[in-house]
């Protein structure tokens, strides 16, 4: 199963399971809050996720980390 992430979901999604909260990725990125809940839900809905938690194991399951 093949999920094409773009590259600021991949840099969201490695600080969501390296246990970042919203706060440090929007500094660590310099993005904006509206823009960090748009690439979070996109995540989880390319992962087939409801919960950020799952995130981890849907990922090796996708085949996007071993």
């Amino acid at each position: 199963m093949t999920i094409n992430l773009t590259p600021l979901e991949k840099e969201v999604m490695q600080l969501l399971i390296e246990g970042y909260n919203a706060r440090e990725i929007l500094n660590w990125l310099g993005i904006d809050y509206s823009d960090y809940l748009k690439t979070k839900y996109n995540i989880l809905k390319k992962l087939k996720i409801k919960r950020v938690i799952q995130i981890l194991p849907a990922s090796i399951k996708c085949g996007l980390f071993k």
